[in-house]
C-alpha cells in the first residue's frame, strides 16, 4: 500500500487540471469516491479525494458570564438589526496611595479632572463627538463575583461628563471636568488629613466607586484600562508663588471592577433567544456578541456521518472556515478570534472532571487525545493550548491562524482513529496573536461588545484525504 503525501497546493493544481466539479456532502453515507470531487479510482492517479461538508449553526446565550475584574472597563453600546439595542456599563472602585505626597494645608486647587485611559473602541460616525459620563455609586461593590447581567445603583446626576472626538486604532487619554462640589470636598479632606483618607476601607465608605456610561444611540463603545491614568486628578499649588501645579491622583489600579450589559432584541432574529444554554435556530444569519454572552454552536454531526463512510484513509488536510462576515464599518472590527470548545446537548463548555480544564481542539501537532485512569480515550488538554479560528482582515473569513496553518486535521484524524467522544463545537470569542511560532489565545468575551455575523451557507469543512492502497 502507498500513501500519497503531496502538498495541498500541488493537489489543488492537479485537481484543477482535471476540471472536476465538487458537490457538497449533506449527511451522505456513500463511498468516498462519490463524495465531494467524484474522482474515478482508475483515473485518480494522485490518489487524493476531497469532501466539502456544510455545517449548521445555532445561537446559544451562555449562563452566568463572569465579568469580575476583566482588566477592561466597557462603556457605551450600539443598535443593530441583528442584536437589537445593547448597552454596556462599567463599574469600578477607586484607590489611592497612602505614601503619596499630599497637598499642604494652605494649598490651592487649580483644577480637578476625571480621566479615562481609552485603549480601543468600536464605533460608527467618528466624525461626530462621543459623550460619556461617570456617576457615583450609591451601593458598594462587594467582594463577590459579578456577572454580565449584574448592575448597581448610582446617582442620576454625573460627577463628570464630556464629549470627545475619538479615532480608531489609537490609544488616548481623555479628561472630564470633575463636579466642583465633589472636587472641593475631596481636596479639603486630603489637605485636612480627614479619616476618609486613613485607609482604603474608609475611603470606600465615603466614595463607593463609579459607573461609567455612554449611549447606544451613539453607536460607540470604549474599552478603558483601569490604572493610574483612569481616575481623579487634582491639580494644585502649595502657595501662590508656585508656578507649576502638582497632582494628587485617586486611581483605579488594582481596584475591583466589572461590566454589566442590557439588551433589547425586539424585532430582530435574536429576540427568540430567551433561555440560557439553549441552542436556537435563528435563520440564515448567525453570529456572536461579546459581553452579551451570545455564542455560535456548530452542529458537527455531518462530520461524524462522513467519518463513518470512509475506510482505510489518511487525512491530509481539514480546514474549517466561516465567512466572509457581513458588512461592518472599519472602526467596528469584528471579534478577532474564536476558541473551538467542545459541547453537547447541555450547550455548555465540556470540562475535565478533576480540574475543570475546558476541552477544545488542540493546536497543531499537539496530542488530541489521551487515556484516563480507566483506559478510556478522552480529549487532551495540552500546554500547547487550544486551536482557534482567526479572523483574516483581508478576506474577512474565520479560518486557521497563520502559523501553523494546519487547520483541524489532527482533530479529524483523532475522531476517525480513536473512540474519543464526538462533540459539537462552541465558538468562544477571544483574541488570537502570535508569539514567535506559538499561537496565543485570550478570552475577549467580557472585555468588549465586539461582534460578528456570518451566513450559515458559508460555514464549511473542507477535507483532503488519501486512500491506502
Amino acid at each position: 500500500m502507498k500513501v500519497i503525501t503531496t502538498s495541498i497546493q500541488t493537489w489543488q493544481a492537479k485537481l484543477a487540471g482535471l476540471l472536476l466539479l465538487s458537490t457538497p456532502l449533506i449527511n451522505a453515507c456513500t463511498d468516498p469516491s462519490d463524495i465531494g470531487l467524484a474522482l474515478d479510482p482508475e483515473a485518480n492517479r494522485i490518489g487524493v479525494f476531497y469532501a466539502e461538508i456544510p455545517l449548521s449553526a445555532y445561537l446559544v446565550s451562555t449562563d452566568s458570564l463572569n465579568t469580575t475584574n476583566p482588566g477592561t472597563l466597557v462603556a457605551g453600546g450600539d443598535i443593530s438589526d441583528y442584536f437589537g439595542e445593547t448597552e454596556a456599563t462599567a463599574y469600578s472602585r477607586m484607590a489611592f496611595s497612602t505614601s503619596a505626597t499630599k497637598p499642604e494645608s494652605d494649598a490651592i486647587l487649580d483644577s480637578a479632572k476625571f480621566s479615562l485611559d481609552i485603549r480601543s473602541l468600536t464605533a460608527e460616525d467618528l466624525d461626530e463627538a462621543k459623550s460619556f459620563s461617570a456617576h457615583k455609586l450609591t451601593e458598594p461593590i462587594l467582594d463577590t463575583t459579578y456577572y454580565n447581567f449584574d448592575h448597581l445603583a448610582f446617582g442620576e446626576t454625573p460627577f463628570a461628563a464630556g464629549s470627545f472626538m475619538l479615532e480608531e486604532n489609537s490609544d488616548t487619554i481623555v479628561f472630564m471636568n470633575l463636579d466642583e462640589t465633589l472636587a472641593t470636598d475631596l481636596f479639603t479632606k486630603i489637605k485636612d488629613e480627614d479619616p476618609v483618607f486613613d485607609d482604603i476601607f474608609s475611603f470606600r465608605d465615603y466614595f463607593p466607586g463609579f459607573a461609567l456610561k455612554g449611549s447606544p444611540a451613539q453607536q460607540t463603545t470604549i474599552h478603558v484600562t483601569p490604572g493610574t491614568d483612569t481616575g481623579f486628578k487634582l491639580y494644585y499649588r502649595n502657595s501662590e508663588e508656585d508656578t507649576v501645579s502638582s497632582v494628587y491622583t485617586i486611581f483605579t489600579s488594582s481596584s475591583r471592577h466589572f461590566n454589566g450589559v442590557t439588551n433589547n432584541p425586539t424585532g430582530t432574529p435574536t429576540e427568540i433567544v430567551t433561555e440560557k444554554n439553549k441552542a436556537y435556530d435563528v435563520g440564515t444569519l448567525v453570529g456572536s456578541k461579546a459581553l452579551l454572552g451570545h455564542m455560535v454552536k456548530l452542529d458537527m454531526e455531518p462530520l461524524s456521518n462522513f467519518l463513518d463512510t470512509v475506510d482505510n484513509v489518511v487525512f491530509n488536510s481539514a480546514i474549517l472556515s466561516m465567512g466572509p462576515t457581513e458588512n461592518f464599518p472599519d472602526s467596528k472590527l469584528p471579534i478577532q478570534g474564536l476558541i473551538q470548545y467542545f459541547t453537547d446537548d447541555t450547550n455548555k463548555i465540556l470540562r475535565r472532571e478533576e480540574d475543570g480544564a475546558p476541552y477544545s481542539i488542540q493546536l497543531g501537532i499537539a496530542p488530541q487525545t489521551t487515556t484516563d485512569e480507566n483506559g478510556n480515550v478522552v480529549p487532551a488538554v495540552t500546554s500547547g493550548g487550544t486551536n482557534p479560528l482567526a479572523f483574516n482582515t483581508e478576506d474577512y473569513i474565520y479560518g486557521p491562524p497563520p502559523l501553523p496553518r494546519s487547520g483541524i486535521t489532527d482533530y479529524v484524524d483523532a475522531l476517525y482513529r480513536t473512540d474519543v467522544m464526538r462533540t459539537d463545537l462552541l465558538l468562544y470569542p477571544g483574541t488570537v496573536s502570535l508569539s514567535g511560532s506559538n499561537v496565543v489565545t485570550n478570552s475577549n468575551f467580557t472585555r468588549s461588545l465586539r461582534e460578528y455575523i456570518v451566513n450559515q451557507n458559508s460555514i464549511t469543512l473542507k477535507i483532503y484525504y488519501s486512500k491506502l492502497r
